[in-house]
């Protein structure tokens, strides 16, 4: 089904280019998320698709009907600010109709959707309000609002979490979440928060400096970056310089034996060809062991494919993080580099953590994911500097 199309957009602003040949796909109804690092460019993408960015080159289409000519008022697309943009001298109400009134709609209308929408996102009660008489949560969803009344078919959010407390970020996550399901508005929603993105998008568009780095669902996204900004940016956290010492089979059987760490650990994901690679392993898929096992790493068969092992890790800190979960810094392998990995508060106590504490690390080969590696590429950032 066709939804919003871009083809070759670029933008310039003072001969700087800020965009550079953007093309993008998303079917209507459909969720993407903008990811990238302040500056990259992401705001001025939902501007240049509002209208609101000047004179861009390339064509935006939107179920088939060309938007590039359209003046901003014209657009179907609705636009939530970072800052929310709300009018301090206004109600809630007046903020939410502002739009409706503008357009002239019958009074029945307004009150149609401004009931439907603000019972929708649990802002009924409030309409009598003024902005600064809200939470940051509570103009979020007033904003939110201001832009459903007027059932726009693209809805364009900036990073609209991130002034927020964590717990009202997760609640307004959720209920945006539901929002775009409900009335299947075809959404683009701009973060640089990797935990984000991840729950939020049906797929995640990759931007650095105006250029679309990767772009596909998030499974391929954090577990299949393209290359070490995105395996960086993604928070692997750990990316360590390998080489492929032997490739065999093909297809899905396909396996390679790669040497990191002064160990020898199986990859399912590596590339065609060249033998330098970088070795992502990210940490949620680290299993700490009891030190000791025996560490097998020969190439086989799939089926019989054992879990990789690096051995000899000793834990150097443990990092409490968000609920029961431990960030665990170890150094580990016969270089002695550094690893992370996350376990649960049970595991703590399961395997003794603690500083100075002897363990093996576990990874299956569908986990060990290899990029190709360059002269010029600098050195990795060990997890101390990222």
């Amino acid at each position: 089904m066709t939804g919003l199309v871009l083809e070759k957009v670029s933008l310039r602003l003072k001969k700087r280019p800020i965009l550079k040949d953007i093309g993008l796909r998303l079917e209507k109804g459909r969720l993407l998320v903008v990811l990238g690092n302040s500056g990259a460019g992401k705001s001025k993408l939902l501007e240049v698709i509002a209208g609101l960015a000047g004179q861009h080159s390339g064509r935006i289409f939107y179920a088939g009907r060309r938007l590039c000519q359209l003046p901003p008022q014209a657009r179907p697309v609705g636009l939530v600010f970072q800052d929310y943009a709300l009018f301090p001298h206004l109600r809630a109400r007046e903020n939410i109709l502002f739009g409706l009134q503008s357009r002239r709609a019958p009074l029945a209308e307004q009150e149609k959707w401004l009931g439907a929408v603000t019972r929708e996102l649990r802002i009924d009660h409030l309409l009598e309000r003024f902005p600064a008489e809200l939470s940051g949560g509570q103009q979020q969803r007033v904003a939110l609002a201001r832009c459903l009344v007027l059932r726009p078919e693209i809805l364009l959010l900036d990073e609209p979490l991130s002034a927020l407390d964590a717990a009202t970020r997760e609640r307004l996550a959720l209920l945006i979440k539901r929002i775009q399901e409900k009335f299947a508005v075809t959404m683009l929603y701009v973060t640089h928060d990797h935990t984000e993105a991840r729950f939020m998008g049906d797929r995640i568009l990759v931007l650095e400096e105006g250029e679309v780095i990767q772009e596909g669902p998030p499974d391929e996204i954090f577990n299949r970056p393209r290359d070490r900004f995105v395996a960086h940016f993604t928070a692997t956290r750990n990316i360590l310089p390998g080489r492929i010492i032997e490739r065999r089979g093909a297809g899905p059987e396909r396996l390679a034996l790669v040497e990191v760490a002064g160990e020898r650990l199986c990859s399912a994901s590596f590339p065609e060809t060249g033998e330098d690679v970088w070795v992502c392993l990210r940490p949620e898929f680290l299993v700490l062991e009891e030190a000791g096992r025996e560490n097998g790493n020969e190439i086989v068969k799939r089926a019989e494919a054992p879990a990789n092992r690096i051995s000899g890790c000793r834990v150097r800190r443990l990092l409490p993080q968000a609920g029961a979960t431990l960030l665990v810094e170890m150094e580990g392998g016969k270089e002695r580099v550094r690893l992370l990995a996350f376990a649960f508060g049970r595991e703590q106590a399961a395997l003794g953590l603690e500083p100075g504490r002897e363990l093996a690390v576990g990874i299956t080969p569908a986990h060990v994911h290899c990029l190709p590696r360059r002269p010029e590429d600098p050195y990795c950032r060990t997890p101390a500097d990222a």
